[in-house]
């Protein structure tokens, strides 16, 4: 995927997803993005997973880019603060935007049947992805999170299908922020006719 070769100064913070953690990064101009890394690992892959699916072309990232993915990753210089004290590294951080990361989480949830991936869009579809970044950057307790996260991750796969498709409106408010257009004239009212969601196919982002 495209690759920005510019390097920006972001600040950086982690943002904890129970059994795993993603990196979180705010650009100078307030943008907020997401370590490729930690796209992998919250999904149950291997950090080098979003990589080698995005590095090459295949049938699986055609699908993923049917739902509107663009992939663009900008390389941040991270600005980390420790004690108060802000600590410069050398380390490079390749991010996508948080746009992008929805479009993953929910192309392996409803696609993927991704287990790890519905229990992070359950949890984000009823919190809100951007107030949990704002949280995050604000040094707020995150603490709801990792409950609804536990919460959820006690339920089935068929379980946490049905209940994607009970909250409805949730869902869908998740999506039409990751979805600013309708695509190809699709727009989410096909979500009202689908029951349970473990019947949506990628025809339907």
């Amino acid at each position: 995927m495209a690759e920005e070769a510019e390097v920006i100064k972001a600040v950086y913070c982690k943002i904890p997803l129970g059994e795993s953690v993603i990196d979180a990064y705010m650009l100078p101009d307030g943008e907020k993005r997401v370590g490729i890394e930690g796209v992998s690992i919250s999904l149950g892959y291997t950090e080098r997973w979003f990589y080698n699916r995005t590095n090459r072309a295949s049938k699986w990232l055609k699908e993923l880019q049917g739902t509107g993915f663009n992939g663009a990753q900008k390389n941040l210089d991270v600005i980390r603060r420790v004690d108060g004290q802000i600590m410069r590294g050398a380390s490079i951080a390749k991010t996508i935007s948080i746009r992008d990361f929805v479009k993953v989480i929910a192309f392996e949830a409803i696609v993927g049947k991704n287990i790890k991936a519905l229990i992070l869009l359950a949890a984000f579809a009823e919190t809100g992805i951007e107030t949990i970044f704002d949280l995050a950057f604000q040094g707020k307790s995150l603490e709801f999170l990792l409950e609804k996260i536990v919460h959820f991750t006690k339920w089935t796969q068929s379980e946490l299908e049905e209940v994607l498709t009970y909250n409805r409106e949730e869902v869908r408010a998740l999506y039409a922020w990751s979805y600013p257009v309708p695509l190809d004239g699709k727009t989410l009212d096909h979500l009202d006719s689908l029951e349970p969601i473990k019947k949506v196919d990628s025809e339907y982002f």
